[in-house]
């Protein structure tokens, strides 16, 4: 696959459709709410389930690490996997935004921008952890990862 500059890259049109899942669960009917086949929420009732997900938005990767503290301070990686693709600094946390992965670990979501970016990664997740956790994750550098980096 050739790369192309990420100026010239739709991050946006890779957005995904969240997608209804029904399962019954003794006497309720639970209605999950999948994006690329990760569960992103659940409901008890349809209702209930159209309207929060009707307003589903990506949200700002620096509002969602703020409003966690326990996981200051923080460090927000790209992976796939078991596999390091990148750190993305500080500054630019305004510039990603993510859908949170309910089941797994840490604070993990899923950008149409990191998608975007990684290209021979189709599995790039944001996981955001401590920064005393971050050796304790285990992950193996990619072999050749691009630098994420502020363009004036």
């Amino acid at each position: 696959m050739a790369s192309r500059a990420i100026e010239d890259i739709n991050w946006l049109a890779h957005r995904w459709p969240i997608a209804l899942e029904t399962s019954g669960y003794g006497n309720w009917t639970l209605h999950t709410a999948r994006i690329d086949g990760q569960r992103v929420g659940q409901a008890s009732s349809r209702e209930d389930f159209d309207r929060r997900f009707a307003a589903m938005r990506p949200q700002c990767l620096a509002r969602l690490i703020a409003s966690r503290p326990a996981l200051q301070p923080a460090v927000a990686l790209v992976v796939a996997g078991e596999v390091r693709l990148g750190r993305i600094p500080p500054q630019l946390w305004c510039g990603y935004d993510g859908v949170e992965l309910l089941d797994l670990p840490a604070l993990t979501l899923l950008s149409a921008k990191v998608r975007a970016l990684f290209p021979d990664w189709p599995q790039a997740l944001i996981r955001v952890v401590r920064r005393d956790q971050l050796r304790a994750l285990g992950l193996t550098p990619a072999p050749r990862a691009p630098q994420l980096r502020a363009l004036a």
